[in-house]
């Protein structure tokens, strides 16, 4: 076994990098403590001081693979920006995420196969979906004000539909191509469905007097 050093933090890290990629592998129920730690070359002990058992290390997992999601999308609607060119930024990073790190798509699948039994058990989760929230809701807010958006739209409902949409197409690609013999996986598809996302929420937010500026705007072009 290596030595484990004197950093705290960085053989937690090493710690939740092995265990992202075996529960990914392998599920909750599949992925092994043995195993975690001869990847991250540490004692078991090791593994069980810093997360207590496997079900706090699986806990753990899923909070750090939250943050990397909510660190792509942190700054997507910087104060003062279009509101307009926020919402695209804000699809396109949910969208580049999931294709990032595709681990995030296993663990999310196999956490919903356990009914959320984990997620609802951690203390940091729900508070890293609040400041997105918050933000969206702010970018509505400024929309209207311009009377580019509607001013009726719940930003929960509007998050969970643009996460649908760019989700479902990573998620299923591989079953979606044998549906369809499609490569759902080529750089041109993935373009194209992210401009059709996009389109399909900003339709959804403009309101009427947007909906005649864009109009207008795309007959000069």
């Amino acid at each position: 076994m290596r030595k484990t050093g004197s950093d705290p933090h960085k053989t937690r890290e090493r710690i939740l990098v092995c265990a992202t990629a075996q529960f990914a592998a392998r599920g909750y129920e599949g992925a092994r403590v043995d195993t975690i730690a001869r990847r991250c070359g540490l004692a078991k002990n090791m593994l069980y001081h810093y997360f207590g058992s496997k079900e706090g290390l699986f806990i753990a997992t899923l909070e750090r693979m939250y943050e990397t999601l909510r660190a792509r999308q942190r700054d997507f609607a910087v104060r003062g920006s279009d509101p307009a060119e926020a919402m695209r930024q804000l699809v396109a990073h949910t969208f580049s995420a999931l294709l990032e790190h595709s681990e995030a798509i296993a663990l999310l699948n196999n956490e919903n196969l356990h009914k959320g039994r984990h997620a609802r058990r951690s203390k940091r989760i729900r508070s890293l979906y609040d400041p997105l929230v918050d933000t969206i809701r702010e970018v509505l807010r400024r929309g209207a004000a311009q009377g580019i958006f509607r001013a009726d739209i719940d930003p929960v409902t509007l998050y969970l539909s643009l996460s649908s949409l760019a989700y479902h197409y990573i998620s299923n690609q591989y079953t979606l191509h044998a549906a369809f013999g499609i490569d759902f996986t080529s750089k041109a598809r993935r373009k194209a469905w992210l401009a059709h996302i996009t389109e399909m929420i900003l339709t959804y937010c403009q309101s009427e007097a947007g909906a005649v500026v864009r109009r207008a705007t795309a007959a000069r072009r």
